[in-house]
């Protein structure tokens, strides 16, 4: 079988958390068995946009797998590695935005850029709350991730890429960002907020 879970640049390390917690023996079945769900989930839902194959199907494949082994250890293992990835990629977006005048010009985009990436185009519905000098603020009513995993009736899954994004986000140097709620805890929306601070490291 094609280790499909090899190719995902998100997901590929899941491999070594599964080693580290389980006996190898284990660890190599629950791999496969992930591997298997994905295999048939990306073969049951070809309709699903580019985004949700990338980062829903893998999640729900590896849930799927660690649910029926230790139901207790699922969600756990999968948001804590999900907040570890989300750490790398938020380092990335910090050297980035260590560049001379890169903080600033992003600021100054940033409700575009909000806007862009939360749009009805996208899937998502939403609330703007602000988008002053001082201010960004959204609410996400609803993601289309967090709706493909309810439709695969996985809706575990979605906290795995919520944890993901939250860790990423604080990766901005000059800019603070915070986000108490999420759709996929149960939340009414999720809400954005990131405001300028020339202190922030």
């Amino acid at each position: 079988m094609v280790d499909l879970l090899k190719k995902s640049f998100v997901f590929k390390g899941f491999r070594k958390v599964l080693a580290a917690h389980f006996d190898a023996q284990t660890a190599e079945r629950l791999w496969q068995e992930a591997n298997e769900t994905l295999s048939q989930l990306q073969q049951a839902h070809p309709q699903l946009d580019r985004d949700s194959k990338m980062m829903v199907l893998p999640a729900a494949a590896l849930y799927t797998a660690l649910k029926a082994h230790t139901p207790e250890q699922a969600l756990p293992l999968l948001r804590e590695y999900g907040a570890q990835m989300g750490a790398k990629l938020a380092h990335i977006i910090h050297g980035i935005t260590c560049i001379p005048g890169v903080p600033r010009l992003l600021w100054r985009n940033m409700p575009g850029f909000m806007r862009t990436m939360s749009s009805p185009e996208k899937g998502y519905s939403r609330r703007i709350v602000s988008e002053t000098s001082k201010l960004v603020g959204v609410d996400i009513l609803s993601c289309p991730l967090h709706d493909a995993a309810v439709a695969l009736g996985v809706p575990e899954a979605a906290q795995v890429i919520c944890a993901m994004d939250k860790a990423c986000m604080t990766g901005f140097r000059h800019i603070r960002y915070t986000r108490t709620t999420s759709v996929a805890e149960g939340a009414e929306c999720c809400d954005y907020r990131l405001s300028y601070d020339r202190n922030k490291p």
